[in-house]
């Protein structure tokens, strides 16, 4: 399964709890590796007093519960936001029972099928919202796909460590046989990466810290063209991620678009008249 190439993000987790019982259940499953946004709470002084930080306090308290986990805990990376916890990756799933356009929607066994596709090529990373909203908008147009955990209507709110459990759980069964390597071509059926179209050799995934860097390019440049709408400029931004994720660009691919914009926009800037002046 690559649990050294899979990255478990949990995004501004609210409790201590939840942060060890999630550590406990990774380390439960033979997974290595994980990362945590930092909460605004984290920032100040612990909330019942005493010394060092908020964030300080609430791993201490989590490495408690985490118990013989507590070495995953320490080697956690924290990060400012989402983007930088995911700057890494080649390929991003978000949990949320919502469903997102241009996104495809796995369940947990199908997402681990992907995993295993997925990971024989580059980093992934698995992203948890907070405890009381989940993921925004904004931070599941960083993701490739959703996973959503199916649950009875009548109580579809999932505490935290209990879905890094499900997925978890659903990782460790699909991993192939001891002694096995794991087939680069078994993607999920319906899921992005075809079955039987693994990539090529050396042709390495997009990092997502470089295709953030294009769109980054592209919404200065395009906003200066007057092409996006300067009220609501993410609008249109998204149809394009959508179309970007469609392609499954290399990482090279991308470069070679982060070049073209900058020269685009040394272009404009050399063309563009002196000030006071028509």
């Amino acid at each position: 399964m690559y649990p050294g190439k899979v990255t478990f993000v949990l995004d501004r987790p609210q409790s201590a709890d939840n942060l060890g019982a999630a550590a406990r259940v990774l380390m439960n499953f033979g997974l290595e590796r994980l990362s945590v946004v930092a909460p605004p709470s984290w920032a100040g002084p612990p909330r019942g007093g005493g010394p060092g930080t908020a964030a300080e306090d609430v791993l201490r308290r989590a490495r408690t519960l985490a118990r013989k986990a507590s070495g995953l805990l320490e080697g956690a990376e924290i990060h400012r936001d989402l983007a930088a916890a995911v700057a890494g990756a080649t390929w991003v799933c978000g949990t949320s029972s919502r469903t997102i356009e241009g996104r495809p929607r796995l369940s947990p066994r199908a997402l681990a099928a992907e995993v295993r596709a997925r990971a024989a090529h580059g980093e992934v990373a698995l992203v948890f919202g907070q405890e009381r909203r989940g993921l925004s908008d904004a931070e599941l147009e960083l993701c490739h796909a959703i996973c959503s955990i199916p649950t009875a209507p009548a109580y579809d709110s999932m505490n935290l460590a209990q879905a890094v459990a499900v997925v978890a759980y659903e990782l460790a069964a699909a991993a192939p046989p001891e002694g096995r390597a794991a087939s680069p071509g078994a993607g999920a059926a319906g899921g992005v990466l075809p079955p039987g179209a693994p990539r090529a050799r050396g042709d390495e995934p997009a990092r997502h810290a470089t295709v953030e860097a294009l769109w980054a390019r592209l919404r200065a440049l395009l906003s200066g063209a007057g092409f996006l709408n300067p009220q609501n400029p993410e609008h249109i931004l998204a149809d394009f991620r959508r179309l970007l994720a469609r392609a499954e660009p290399t990482q090279r691919e991308v470069e070679l678009l982060v070049a073209a914009a900058r020269a685009l926009e040394r272009e404009l800037r050399e063309r563009a008249p002196p000030e006071g002046r028509d």
